[in-house]
């Protein structure tokens, strides 16, 4: 995952500004299984930077209610 790597290699809060920048963020089939406690916090902070700001869409195939148990 790239977010891994930012933040391995100290890019990281670069790359959380330009996914807040993009006109249109698609996250597709990307929640194979739960998240973790610092994905979620990583997944809430790009998703407030966007915020009435910018579209995101997200695909999963999962039930919904299994994603967020």
């Amino acid at each position: 995952m790239e977010i891994n790597i930012a933040r391995g290699d100290g890019s990281y809060p670069s790359l959380i500004r330009k996914l807040g920048k993009t006109d249109v963020l698609v996250l597709d089939d990307w929640w194979l299984g739960p998240l973790s406690a610092a994905e979620s916090r990583e997944l809430l902070e790009v998703l407030e930077d966007r915020y009435q700001t910018r579209s995101t869409v997200v695909a999963v195939r999962c039930l919904w209610t299994n994603a967020i148990n």
